[in-house]
């Protein structure tokens, strides 16, 4: 690593952090509204659409992310940000990520507030640091005073009272603290649980959280401890430290939603777990929306858990990478960095070998359940007491199911690499996130600067052309609705009908793989010269060699899966071309549609930075299931039947068996057997035209349902994003009206300001972009 250039950069990008910084205090002392109820009337609750930049709520959540940046810079400090839902297993994956256990699991969301896992070389038992607990103290004595009114029998009608809510209850009618520092997995698991019990217990109360309170990093809890997967390597310049979101579906809290996406827009990079068994869920699309807007800024990465379910007839590896790639998260995210796993599996393995690390054995399997659940998935169901005292047996089954869960590659490609590429990740981070900073903030105060070189009549002109260009947008939209659904209609109908063609043809090609003549030359039979029994009412090939049977059915399989492989290339390129074509042909219409209104507003438009398009998931040829091989399998049958008696008439058998008064001898009874291999040709070519016709029928309606989504998600963003720059123009051309009436002084000194700080925007973009190129340099030079 290179220490001093390290050093440098960090210097540079805490400078222009300093610097963007005092440029957003100079633009929030500048007169003007704030667009504040313009944001909420457009964006509502609209996740597609952003909040504007220069609200005031948009320059305040500008400013805690580049603060939080330059923490993130003066510690130099990766942090990973673990995405998922509340049953994706997120907290066993952090504990399989950590190699031992620091987050509690319980059936109910347990992420109630952020909390950060910073690796900490040789902090081998964990350790809860949660200094900013005065909130919650505050928050304790509010509910003590509810409790004292609240009659507990009516609370329990309300709120599941367990165990653990129990303590708490008991803890706050005391009226005891929080305290800050918590040492051990016991203690911390106590801490956690206490907080997400409090969340419930306000909400049943009717008793605000203060979640505002721990909007910024610094404030939420911080456990630190050595991961070991990390233990005994190298020391690296800088932190890597995970940071567990709520999910948005957790603690029945709607704010959460926007807590999480607050926290990811923070983060360095992004870690999605998903549930392998709940991947088109409505929980699981809350996830890949909010990380999906967060992508945009920091790398993407997935794990999908519980892999371990996949039986048979489920997709596998490749195939789950490309639905997520290419169907569920839009392009977003590359097929390289999703990684299928069993979280379980891993912190089981982890847990286990830590344990006969420290202590040379398992816990007593009755008093800790985990090594229940660990002998059953490493040693099966039929796992006995006395296979836990054999040390040497069970460390094996450890490593056996540590590799099972293939939790290796994403340790060894995501988390060795944040490690030793810990402050590279954080200067990365806040390279891009400045320069998205200087490209809003030139956009906006360049906009606002020419708004005072107008005449004060073209202004008062423009603003009503705009109001009216707003009320054309609905009008709009609905017509470029019709347009683009019938455009869908015509490729989606087009597509059917290749779809058909190509069916077609496969059916024939398969057919004359298939056909009589060609079997028995593939079976190197003369069908001149053919045995009676070779060929049985010509459905079934009958041979003498289960050799020969096997190389026969391997001929069968290599003829159809040329024919598979060539058809898969073919619809492969034909469906990429129709569907750039209608990509090409939707993009048109909407700008069509809009071009009478571009044309009105023009330079303002440009100005705005507005770029607009529906952009389609790349496709995916990988997503075309051709494998046949599994058809073949169990495709040759032993058929062991008489091969007649040996007559024994004349014989040395006969007359011997007369010599001693006994003819027949039981000879007659002794039957000789002969074993014949047997291919079912017509049931096998039954599968196949069933493959083909099921093939065909899943990649039209996975292609129907694929254009549907992203047409409809398309044509929403599009309209939103239109209408929320229209309104932002409209609110800063009102800026610049109101600033035109004041005296000429004041106009005269807000112009100085914007063009000082225009230039200073200008300065920082054109910096932060040789940093960012200078921080690509050095991490390609740390790629292995």
């Amino acid at each position: 690593m290179h220490t001093q250039t390290i050093f440098e950069l960090s210097q540079e990008a805490e400078r222009l952090l300093q610097l963007a910084l005092q440029n957003l205090e100079t633009l929030k002392s500048m007169p003007g509204a704030m667009l504040d109820s313009a944001t909420a009337a457009v964006s509502g609750v609209n996740n597609n659409v952003l909040p504007l930049h220069f609200s005031a709520r948009g320059v305040d959540a500008q400013q805690a992310m580049l603060n939080n940046e330059l923490r993130k810079i003066t510690r130099l400090e990766m942090v990973l940000a673990i995405v998922g839902t509340m049953k994706a297993g997120k907290s066993t994956t952090i504990n399989a990520i950590v190699g031992t256990e620091v987050l509690p699991n319980r059936n109910r969301p347990m992420t109630a507030l952020p909390t950060l896992i910073r690796h900490t070389p040789g902090q081998k038992e964990p350790v809860l640091h949660f200094s900013h607990v005065s909130p919650i103290d505050a928050l304790i004595l509010q509910l003590q005073k509810k409790l004292c009114d609240d009659d507990r029998g009516k609370l329990a009608q309300r709120l599941e009272i367990d165990k653990d809510m129990n303590t708490l209850l008991e803890r706050i009618e005391k009226g005891e603290p929080f305290e800050k520092h918590h040492l051990g997995a016991e203690p911390i698991f106590h801490c956690l649980k206490s907080l997400n019990d409090l969340v419930r217990l306000s909400l049943a109360l009717g008793v605000d959280f203060p979640f505002s309170e721990y909007t910024t990093i610094e404030h939420i809890p911080v456990i630190e401890v050595e991961f070991v997967h990390l233990a005994g390597l190298d020391a690296h310049l800088g932190q890597l430290t995970l940071l567990d979101t709520p999910g948005p579906n957790e603690a029945g809290q709607p704010h959460l939603q926007k807590m999480l996406s607050e926290q990811l827009a923070r983060a360095s990079a992004v870690l999605a777990v998903m549930d392998y068994t709940q991947l088109k869920s409505i929980s699981d699309e809350e996830v890949r929306q909010a990380i999906s807007v967060a992508g945009k800024s920091v790398p993407l990465y997935a794990l999908v858990n519980k892999f371990d379910q996949k039986d048979r007839n489920s997709d596998d590896e490749e195939q789950v990478r490309a639905l997520i790639s290419g169907t569920l998260m839009k392009g977003n995210i590359s097929p390289g960095q999703i990684y299928p796993v069993s979280s379980m599996w891993a912190y089981l393995a982890n847990r286990a070998r830590y344990e006969m690390a420290a202590n040379g054995r398992l816990p007593d399997h009755q008093a800790q359940r985990w090594v229940q659940d660990f002998a059953e998935a490493a040693l099966g169901r039929r796992w006995r007491t006395a296979d836990l005292d054999d040390i040497d047996h069970i460390r094996h089954a450890a490593d056996l199911l540590w590799e099972d869960s293939l939790f290796e590659q994403p340790i060894r490609k995501l988390i060795y690499a944040a490690y030793a590429n810990a402050s590279l990740f954080a200067l990365r981070s806040a390279s891009h996130k400045l320069l998205n900073y200087a490209q809003n903030a030139r956009e906006y105060l360049d906009f606002r600067y020419q708004g005072l070189t107008v005449a004060f009549d073209e202004l008062e002109l423009n603003i009503a052309r705009l109001e009216d260009d707003m009320a054309l947008i609905k009008t709009r939209q609905s017509v470029v609705s019709d347009e683009v659904q019938h455009e869908v209609e015509e490729a989606l109908s087009a597509t059917a009908e290749f779809m058909a063609r190509q069916k077609d043809a496969l059916q024939q090609a398969i057919g004359q793989v298939f056909s009589h003549s060609n079997i028995m030359g593939v079976a190197g039979i003369d069908p001149l010269n053919v045995r009676n029994d070779a060929v049985e009412e010509a459905h079934h090939l009958v041979l003498d060699d289960e050799g020969q049977a096997q190389v026969v059915l391997s001929k069968i399989s290599s003829l159809c899966e040329l024919i598979m492989l060539d058809a898969q290339d073919k619809i492969c390129r034909e469906l990429a071309l129709r569907f750039d074509q209608l990509e090409s042909t939707l993009a048109r219409s909407l700008n069509e549609a809009m071009r009478p209104i571009e044309t009105r507003i023009k330079a303002q438009l440009s100005h705005a930075g507005f770029r607009a398009r529906i952009s389609f998931p790349a496709f995916q040829p990988n997503q075309l299931n051709f494998n046949t091989r599994s058809l073949f399998n169990d495709a040759i049958a032993m058929d062991s039947r008489p091969a007649g008696r040996t007559s024994g008439t004349g014989s040395m058998r006969e007359t011997v068996s007369r010599w001693l008064n006994n003819p027949g001898w039981g000879w007659e009874d002794a039957v000789a057997t002969r074993t014949r291999y047997v291919i079912d040709i017509a049931q096998l070519h039954d599968k196949f035209k069933q493959h083909i016709d099921q093939f065909c029928e899943q990649i039209g309606k996975a292609l129907a349902a694929q254009v549907d989504v992203s047409v409809t998600a398309g044509m929403a963003t599009f309209f939103a994003e239109f209408s929320l720059c229209l309104t932002g123009l409209q609110e800063s051309l009102r800026d610049s009206l109101a600033v035109r009436q004041q005296n000429e002084h004041s106009t005269r000194a807000l112009s100085q300001m914007l063009k000082q700080s225009l230039t200073t925007a200008a300065w920082i973009q054109e910096d932060t972009r040789l940093l960012r190129d200078d921080i690509q340099t050095l991490f390609a030079a740390e790629q292995p």
